[in-house]
């Protein structure tokens, strides 16, 4: 249980916004920024970085900006970013389908994609192929528990079954069970598999107080599948051999 928690305690910095010192929105950039700061430090050494569906601003990628602990950063997308220069190099294409990418990576970034994939345990396990040994495969999405879900991602796939791969779409609904069952089939391990908030009221004056956002990161942590947001760490094992 403490190890569940103990993300809950992580510094919160640099989610603060015009109205807010601490936005639960921009939870889903500290998560990622937080889970690859300490897979560098794990390492010893700046990072190779992946990031899947980067979108039009490449959000996350200005979030972070530049790090002395980042070697490269490339990025993997059906639809090229208006922030080309943030990336060393973008391979277009539709994670969905096979590709090819030029290095093994530390870690390989999927924020708020699964939802939008027919197959998102697919297209999880050809991504952790292309991670390094002590690789992590980091990834967030909506969540909601398994039943609901199920339900939820019928309704979702009938609404959006014509709406185009290169289009804004929810095609599927990640529970924690779900992001379980696949590390456990991969041969990855589940170092982090946590909800994020029970109440959202972006801007709120609420934002200001800390104890408010620790209160929120406690739900989750405690109830993932009611946790609004679902946030994970997979960690591939560390085997013998040169990177």
């Amino acid at each position: 249980m403490l190890r569940a928690l103990s993300h809950v305690a992580w510094p919160l910095d640099g989610i603060s916004t015009p109205r807010t010192r601490y936005s639960i929105r921009l939870l889903r950039f500290w998560f990622a920024r937080s889970l690859l700061e300490r897979q560098h430090r794990r390492l010893g050494r700046p990072l190779r970085i992946l990031e899947v569906g980067v979108g039009g601003d490449a959000e996350v990628r200005t979030f972070i900006g530049r790090q002395d602990w980042i070697e490269r950063w490339d990025g993997l997308d059906v639809n090229v970013p208006r922030n080309l220069e943030l990336y060393d190099a973008l391979i277009e294409a539709d994670v969905e389908k096979p590709f090819t990418l030029p290095h093994a990576y530390d870690a390989v970034l999927l924020s708020h994609v699964l939802e939008h994939l027919l197959e998102p345990e697919a297209a999880m396990a050809r991504l952790a192929q292309a991670l390094a040994p002590g690789g992590v495969l980091i990834g967030g999405s909506p969540t909601m528990p398994g039943t609901v879900g199920r339900l939820r991602e019928r309704f979702l796939r009938h609404k959006n079954e014509r709406v185009p791969v290169t289009e804004h779409r929810h095609m599927s609904v990640i529970s924690p069970v779900r992001i379980r069952r696949f590390g456990r089939r991969a041969g990855l391990e589940a170092e982090l598999v946590t909800g994020t908030f029970f109440m959202r009221w972006t801007g709120s004056a609420m934002e200001n107080y800390l104890t408010w956002i620790r209160a929120n990161l406690t739900w989750g942590a405690l109830f993932p599948s009611l946790g609004g947001e679902l946030y994970f760490s997979l960690r591939k094992p560390m085997t013998a051999g040169k990177r």
